[in-house]
């Protein structure tokens, strides 16, 4: 059964197909949005992020490979069967039944990895789901919202302030003279608004009121009601003075802010790349397991064949090598059948859809052929597109800014503590408080206090420490920039290179196989009769023939993975498949 939710995602998915593309700015706190415009794996229209042109260029195949010849060679299952089943109809129909346990043995162990539910997925297909429903993304699409609520945390030291102070105060004592009270009832209540303003300064103002009633017979008001206005202003003039000083956290929480979308972007990236990976690693372990099969039912068919004449010419230790070989091919097949399910459970993983559970049999087959089209690149336009794309370059520039700042704050704390302070109070007294207030508003009674405060550590060795850790830690950033760079331009240059092998090695491969599968023709063809020299001759043949099988469809596939692995070194993955991600910024 659907869940609602896999039916809000399909809903979603189709609504962005048919836009063309949305973008919802997040509120705070809401975690980013994973763009998906309508021609995924299209061209993009426009970069990740800034201008660079890419500098990948698509070129006409070199290559004269049809896809005929490609399903001949390396088939997948899907396709082998029915192939397979029309030449098990034709050879019952010529009676040849040879032919017929050949191909029921193959059959048979095609059909070992089938399962009772079929699913078939293109790259595309992979890349929506993962996009919409991978769980490794679901967690680290939090982050940036995380880092957002910390930038406003910042920001918010900066907000007003309401404050409020209420005392009651009731005091019944002996006194020894009548010049004291016995007893005294007094109620303080202040309330007021303060705010730190950027320079530093600590504004407040306040209003005060206090009632006091006792038993002092010579208090002419009783109770007596006292009201105070108070504006109090204290600003540093060394130590934590500047906008740049009293600001840099929020700097700091808005540059890790974007440190966290670039992260998050290369998580992304990551796990789109670990999903084509798995798609043609999946590719790859179904086709090996049709060559694999052919492999060993040719096996056995040549040693059912020496054992059938063993009484005649087969001596017992050609019969015992064929049957090791024969028993080193079942066991390889096993390996290649497991290979097969580990795949498709990894693909199902990462993608995490509703509709494809770990839990179900379900086979997954991959409907693309991979890819050989030449593509032709710059070098230097790669590594320049690399340095301005790749978002960890970003990320240690951001660190670098974050690094200076801290070096600023530690600067300033080596200041010593010079605070001006001013306070203006105003006040007024009566038998009640709304009088008091009108007295107070007369501004008859003003009081002006003006203090200066200073502070010095004597030696003043921890902000010299704090300053020299801050000057180290700059430092560091720097070399770690540098280190990031190098690094980048290094997997640029040894994927450059890679792509170019890669697909080199598909014409060598293909061509081999061509000539391995002419060597078998010609073997078979030439045999006057089948002794154990022509059949060890054939065996080796067709051994070589799935060998450079197993050759050219590793060769596709690494040239396949070679391509995203030049887009992740350049920082360029999401663009290559036309996914955008959607941030507050954005």
């Amino acid at each position: 059964m659907v869940q609602p939710k896999a039916v809000h995602r399909v809903l979603f998915l189709l609504l962005v197909a048919s836009l063309g593309g949305v973008q919802a700015r997040s509120v705070l706190a809401g975690p980013p949005e994973v763009v998906l415009p309508a021609a995924v794996l299209a061209a993009s229209d426009g970069p990740e992020t800034g201008e660079v042109p890419a500098a990948i260029e698509p070129q006409p195949a070199d290559l004269n490979i049809s896809p005929d010849q490609l399903k001949w060679h390396i088939p997948d299952p899907y396709h082998e069967r029915p192939i397979s089943q029309e030449e098990l109809d034709r050879a019952r129909q010529e009676n040849d039944i040879a032919t017929v346990t050949f191909l029921n043995r193959v059959a048979e162990r095609i059909d070992s990895i089938r399962r009772p539910a079929q699913v078939h997925l293109t790259l595309e297909d992979v890349l929506l789901r993962t996009l919409g429903d991978s769980f490794v993304i679901e967690v680290q699409r939090y982050n940036p919202a995380v880092e957002t609520t910390r930038v406003v945390e910042a920001e918010a030291a900066f907000d007003a302030l309401f404050f409020s102070d209420i005392t009651k105060n009731k005091v019944d004592r002996p006194t020894a003279s009548q010049l004291y009270a016995t007893d005294l009832d007094s109620l303080d209540m202040t309330f007021g608004v303060r705010k730190l303003m950027a320079t530093g300064m600590q504004v407040s103002a306040s209003y005060g009121m206090q009632r006091e009633s006792t038993s002092f017979a010579y208090q002419q008001i009783n109770p007596a009601y006292t009201s105070s206005i108070a504006f109090n202003f204290s600003q540093p003039l060394l130590r934590g003075f500047g906008i740049d000083v009293n600001r840099s956290m929020v700097h700091i929480y808005k540059n890790n802010r974007r440190i966290s979308d670039l992260t998050f972007r290369r998580q992304v990236r990551d796990v789109i790349r670990q999903a084509e990976e798995l798609y043609w690693a999946l590719t790859q372990a179904r086709r090996d397991v049709v060559i694999t099969a052919r492999l060993l039912a040719d096996f056995e068919r040549i040693y059912d064949y020496l054992v059938a004449r063993k009484a005649y010419d087969v001596m017992e230790v050609q019969l015992a090598a064929t049957k090791a070989n024969l028993e080193q091919s079942r066991a390889e097949f096993v390996l290649k059948r497991a290979a097969v399910f580990d795949a498709e459970d990894r693909l199902i993983a990462i993608m995490n859809d509703p509709e494809l559970n770990l839990a179900d049999d379900v086979e997954i087959i991959p409907d693309d052929l991979p890819q050989l089209m030449r593509i032709v690149v710059d070098p230097i336009a790669e590594v320049q597109t690399a340095l301005a794309q790749r978002p960890e370059i970003k990320e240690r520039e951001l660190q670098l800014a974050n690094a200076k700042i801290v070096v600023g704050q530690a600067r300033n704390a080596e200041l010593p503590k010079l605070d001006l302070s001013f306070t203006y109070q105003i006040q007024g007294l009566a038998g009640s408080a709304d009088r008091s207030f009108d007295e107070a508003s007369r501004h008859n009674y003003v009081n002006y206090v003006t203090g200066v405060q200073f502070e010095l550590p004597i030696g003043n060795r921890g902000p010299r420490a704090a300053y020299h850790r801050a000057e180290l830690q700059h430092a560091q950033a720097k070399a770690a920039l540098q280190v990031e760079i190098e690094n980048t331009i290094l997997d640029v240059n040894v994927a450059v290179r890679g792509l170019g092998t890669t697909y080199d090695l598909i014409g060598p491969s293909f061509e081999s196989a061509e000539a391995r599968e002419r060597e078998v023709g010609s073997i078979v063809a030439r045999a006057e009769r089948k002794d154990v020299n022509t059949l060890t001759n054939e065996l080796n043949a067709r051994n070589s023939l799935a060998a450079a099988r197993r050759a050219m469809l590793r060769a596709m596939i690494a040239y396949n993975i070679a391509i995203i692995d030049l887009e992740q070194a350049k920082g360029t993955l999401l663009r290559y498949n036309n996914v955008a991600i959607v941030t507050d910024e954005d």
